[in-house]
């Protein structure tokens, strides 16, 4: 994506002047305008999912002003770029509810930026649905005003090792030190426990990382049958398919979290990105989900290009928090809640669904991905798949 980012940031500046220009009262008198905040990194180290983010709130703001509006009344938005900092997260929340009085949040991206802002949120009791986010730590401390809309760590790098349950008996794992890597790190070793998969290394890199032979290295003499990627995006995970050709490591499969989808893993590699597998949440041959042929088209034409998993997620967060004010019938907080705890429904980014007392979300649809011939397929569920499971990986020196 790094071909499109000086494009993008272009256009988020240009987001962000609208932003500051938009009227920033509460929204609760007569006709005026619903007020939806937040914050994404629209620059820093998360800007590619960050812009992505931001295209799928302008198209659902768009598409719903274009119907009518929510309760009767049109809708604003209101972003901020938090640099991909999770201090500047949390101060733009306090300024989001306190100063710009919102109406609605808007999810930030990322666990590490997810973590303070809901903290910000239960703390002014303001119903915040969370997206681009995994990590359990974020429901398991008792919040009342946090919903996820993405299901756990745990599940989501789960469903591609469970995939493998039986095909392999060893694993190594490979992390970002980012709060969010660290946690699908974390979920990977635990689904190896789980499966009686042994660990036989594993290894946390910076975020700035440029050589992973050392990374490698590390986990090489382990001899596993299974590495297990935990990369922020495609960049972390292109790297190491690299060094681990260099280096002879030909484990029989290789998953990673996030890269897989990007455009940028299979550009970039080639033939050496064949075989190797991710999970998303979605992918565009999922054509029956209510409402996909308008996201699509309406996207391709604004932007020029398809749509992606990070913009379907920020537009079907965009649409549960749509039906949660529809719900109460009121912009009233602790209604919106009741409604986002209580709903079901599903939208353009699949099923919405969480537990009433946690807010962890429990319905939404996993998929296993793999690169066959250059292209994304589907593996897993049976039900959607698009081809079969391509296994073992052969060894370099095979291909």
């Amino acid at each position: 994506m790094k071909r499109t980012r000086m494009v993008l940031a272009a256009v988020a500046a240009v987001a962000m002047l609208a932003a500051c220009g938009a009227g920033s009262g509460s929204g609760k008198d007569g006709g005026d305008p619903i007020v939806f905040g937040g914050a994404l990194p629209l620059t820093g180290w998360g800007s590619d999912a960050g812009q992505l983010n931001n295209r799928g709130y302008e198209l659902w703001v768009k598409h719903v002003n274009e119907d009518g509006g929510i309760l009767g009344r049109q809708v604003e938005l209101k972003i901020y770029d938090d640099q991909s900092d999770p201090t500047t997260t949390a101060r733009l929340y306090e300024r989001l509810i306190t100063q710009d009085q919102v109406d609605v949040l808007l999810a930030p991206w990322s666990d590490d930026m997810t973590m303070p802002a809901t903290t910000v949120a239960e703390k002014y009791k303001k119903p915040m649905l969370t997206g681009g986010a995994t990590l359990t730590d974020i429901w398991s401390r008792g919040y009342r005003y946090v919903s996820g809309l993405l299901p756990s760590s745990y599940d989501y790098v789960g469903v591609a090792v469970r995939l493998l349950e039986g095909k392999v008996s060893t694993g190594a794992v490979l992390n970002n030190d980012a709060l969010y890597t660290t946690g699908f790190g974390d979920a990977a070793v635990e689904n190896f426990e789980d499966l009686g998969i042994s660990l036989t290394g594993r290894e946390a890199y910076p975020g700035d990382t440029q050589n992973f032979a050392p990374a490698i290295a590390a986990v090489q003499g382990g001899g596993p049958e299974l590495l297990v990627g935990a990369s922020g995006g495609a960049d972390d995970a292109i790297q190491i398919v690299r060094a681990a050709k260099i280096a002879g490591l030909s484990p029989q499969a290789m998953y990673f979290t996030i890269a897989v989808v990007e455009p940028d893993f299979v550009e970039s590699l080639g033939a050496d990105a064949e075989y190797a597998l991710g999970t998303t949440e979605w992918e565009p041959s999922l054509t029956e989900l209510p409402g996909f042929d308008r996201f699509v088209s309406d996207y391709e034409e604004e932007y020029g290009e398809a749509p992606v998993e990070d913009v379907a997620t920020s537009y079907g967060l965009a649409q549960v928090l749509q039906a949660s004010l529809e719900k109460a019938g009121e912009l009233d907080d602790e209604k919106i809640n009741d409604a986002l705890r209580s709903m079901e429904m599903v939208t353009v980014f699949g099923t919405y669904k969480v537990d009433p007392e946690t807010g962890m979300q429990t319905g939404k649809e996993i998929y296993v991905v793999q690169i066959q011939d250059g292209e994304r397929e589907i593996v897993w569920p049976e039900s959607d798949k698009t081809a079969d499971l391509r296994f073992p990986m052969p060894a370099w020196s095979d291909r």
